[in-house]
């Protein structure tokens, strides 16, 4: 592939994804019981000593049918590569600007640690990563400011031959641990989607996102795209 075919490629896989994602926003119409939500965000990472890598990332994600702000994020991410492409642990802090309905902001804290394994065989790579987050809303009744999460999520991915495209799908349980009324898995998590690698340190994801609300008296199920540009310094 020449170079002047590899940037047409580039221009057309961005400019799908950028309609895809547009019309998928404005396609959809759900119910009380249903939403569209939409996420963009963007990234810096640094790696230091080889294996420690520092990041930082900002998001905005939308709800109703993507026509209201739903939260605005900043993350801090700290990671140690303990065994070299295999093994990760790491532990990361959000400031989250959550919306309510009277476009109210209000703030919450959360803190978490993770592990993560991956593994290569040949064109495919496996991903597990387990997690634990406490959320800390301030504002909130003191039995319900902290919402604490187990999650586990598994990701297959695959190297497309002679492109650096990597398409993907995504499984994640989020098994609530401090509920009062019954510890469960109150949503599974469901992801389909690519990663185009622009070159070593720039990279855009797309990801189609369909969240299944289960275990709550009013259950939710959320239909969204997210969109995604990392930069690695």
């Amino acid at each position: 592939m020449d170079k002047f075919s590899f940037s047409y490629f580039r221009v057309r896989f961005i400019v799908l994804l950028v309609t895809s994602f547009c019309c998928a926003s404005v396609a959809w119409a759900g119910g009380d019981e249903q939403d569209f939500t939409s996420s963009v965000s963007f990234s810096v990472s640094k790696k230091f000593f080889k294996r420690l890598n520092v990041g930082l990332s900002e998001s905005v994600s939308m709800r109703a049918n993507s026509t209201e702000l739903d939260k605005f994020s900043t993350k801090a991410d700290l990671s140690y590569n303990v065994v070299k492409g295999l093994l990760r642990v790491g532990a990361d802090y959000y400031l989250i600007g959550a919306a309510d309905k009277k476009d109210d902001i209000y703030l919450n804290h959360r803190y978490a640690g993770y592990l993560r394994v991956k593994k290569d065989v040949a064109r495919f790579s496996f991903s597990l990563k387990s997690k634990y987050q406490i959320t800390y809303r301030p504002e909130r009744a003191p039995k319900k400011q902290y919402k604490d999460y187990w999650r586990n999520k598994l990701t297959v991915s695959m190297k497309v031959p002679k492109m650096p495209l990597y398409p993907l799908i995504g499984v994640e349980a989020f098994y609530r641990t401090n509920n009062y009324k019954g510890n469960t898995v109150d949503r599974i998590r469901y992801e389909a989607g690519a990663k185009y690698n622009f070159n070593k340190k720039n990279s855009l994801k797309a990801l189609f996102r369909y969240d299944d609300g289960m275990n709550v008296s009013k259950p939710k199920d959320l239909f969204g795209v997210v969109l995604s540009y990392s930069l690695s310094l």
